[in-house]
């Protein structure tokens, strides 16, 4: 496995049910990646503004970081792990 860092804005789409915000799929140099399943959700606290963090398994098998801040309503692709 090797752990990329990313740090790009990504267009996410994702479920806001029940106050809880579930990511869906996200596009990725050129290619719509399809979560198949959300590891772990926490929530950085620090600074102003909450930051909400998500680690979630896309189709290929890769681990990737995604971030939405609530300061500004954009989405991070914070690092992707790659199953090798």
């Amino acid at each position: 496995m090797r752990r990329e860092a990313i740090q790009q804005a990504v267009a996410v789409r994702a479920d806001f049910r029940g106050g809880v915000v579930t990511p869906i799929s996200f596009r990725h140099a050129g290619r719509e990646q399809r979560v198949t399943r959300v590891n772990a959700r926490w929530v950085d606290r620090a600074g102003r503004h909450p930051r909400f963090h998500f680690s979630v398994t896309v189709e290929s098998g890769d681990v990737c970081e995604l971030q939405l801040s609530a300061a500004d309503l954009v989405w991070w692709l914070d690092s992707v792990t790659l199953e090798e």
